[in-house]
């Protein structure tokens, strides 16, 4: 008896001293994780998805050069119609003169587009008002419609965004659905109505054109969507295959449709396009006072056109066809010229080897440097002329922006 009260007692101590050391053992757990809830760097912010790079299309060192060497005739064609503009000549010759211009500047914009569609794959196709082409192509199909008894349904809103596909191919392309209609509505009875909607949805443009001719059979579906597979065919097959094919070519897709009441209608989706409308109008060339220019290009045509250009504008230009010609020019602390107008690719010593040498030797003259350049096509050459902070007008290329350009480096002074 005398020992159990002192196991007991002992037993009850130790538990006391159990439930002490747990009740501190849990508060220093609560402290530590409380310091280190303090200590803790703060969460981080959400990341945010990075925009998707712009892919390019890469061109070959053939095509880059090809590109190149078109835009240089394209300027000097160019140049010589501005040279030619304006002059005393027969109204004849006047018009033939007035329609080359054009033709240069609508070469020069194709070439322009082609180097926009490398930075932008989708969309940067030449844009064209699908409302304008739709309408017209309908306009020269009206004395069809009126033969045939067609009643037409349209709904086209007048406000449609431009969409990213050429203008002669969306006018073939919507040429060759008509006709694929109209070939469906002559060998139907009458009443023939020809319904075309046009609609804005997301990023593309959709235009569904249905028909009251006789309903699809599958074998005619089939013949439709696989075009050229069977030897059977008169119902409008190569119409489908080739307004298909120009819609794909744009980035744009055409398929068939199935409607309730057996037939079928065609439904087209061509991309927005990212680009401007091109300019209808042009721009007045500014005007600056005479500046000396330096001009420095290998190509004589290209060379001798600026020249004459510049010098009618009021200038005094001195032309030479190459770096080293032009390092003899500026002489070792000349400063006579105003601007220094040079091409990028010339043999012996570029535009871009006679900058680079100058922005050490001579930084202020470096600083009145124009480049005019065909061959933006390679990756190196938009970097460099991204980075090299002068401006930069491409082949072929408008008389006024070349002024602009010029004019913004003489402010540099």
């Amino acid at each position: 008896m005398e020992l159990w009260i002192p196991f007991a007692f002992g037993g009850l101590v130790g538990a006391a001293a159990g439930i002490l050391v747990a009740r501190f053992r849990a508060a220093a757990r609560r402290g530590t994780k409380a310091a280190a809830a303090r200590s803790a760097p703060p969460p981080p912010p959400p990341r945010v998805a990075p925009a998707p790079e712009v892919k390019r299309v890469a061109l070959d060192e053939g095509s880059a050069n090809v590109l190149n060497a078109l835009n240089n005739r394209l300027a000097a064609i160019g140049a010589l119609a501005d040279l030619l503009h304006g002059s005393p000549l027969d109204p004849e010759r006047a018009r033939a003169l007035m329609m080359l211009h054009g033709e240069v500047r609508r070469a020069a914009e194709i070439t322009q587009h082609f180097l926009e569609l490398a930075e932008h794959p989708i969309g940067a196709a030449e844009p064209s008002d699908a409302s304008v082409v739709l309408n017209g192509v309908l306009a020269e199909r009206d004395v069809t419609f009126r033969e045939l008894g067609v009643k037409l349904s349209r709904a086209i809103p007048h406000d449609l965004p431009m969409v990213a596909c050429p203008m002669a191919q969306l006018t073939e392309m919507f040429t060759r659905l008509l006709d694929f209609s109209l070939r469906r509505l002559r060998d139907s009875q009458p009443p023939r109505e020809l319904r075309i909607v046009v609609s804005d949805s997301g990023p593309s443009l959709t235009i569904a054109l249905s028909d009251t001719g006789a309903p699809l059979s599958v074998e005619a579906e089939q013949r439709l969507v696989s075009p050229f597979r069977f030897t059977q065919g008169g119902g409008g097959e190569i119409e489908f295959a080739l307004a298909r094919a120009l819609a794909q070519s744009s980035g744009g897709t055409l398929r068939l449709r199935p409607r309730s009441e057996g037939s079928a209608e065609v439904v087209v989706t061509l991309p927005k396009s990212v680009l401007s409308p091109l300019a209808q109008t042009t721009a007045a060339t500014p005007t600056l006072p005479k500046l000396r220019i330096l001009v420095v290009d290998d190509d004589a045509v290209n060379r001798q056109a600026m020249r004459l250009l510049l010098e009618r504008e009021g200038h005094e230009v001195v032309a030479v066809e190459n770096g080293l010609e032009a390092v003899e020019r500026l002489g070792p602390a000349s400063e006579g010229f105003d601007a220094v107008v040079t091409d990028l690719q010339m043999p012996r010593l570029g535009g871009r080897a006679l900058f680079e040498q100058l922005v050490d030797e001579r930084p202020q003259l470096a600083r009145r440097f124009v480049f005019v350049t065909g061959d933006r096509a390679r990756d190196e050459t938009r970097r460099f002329l991204e980075e090299c902070g002068q401006p930069a007008v491409l082949k072929p290329y408008d008389l006024g922006d070349l002024i602009t350009a010029i004019g913004k480096v003489t402010k540099r002074k």
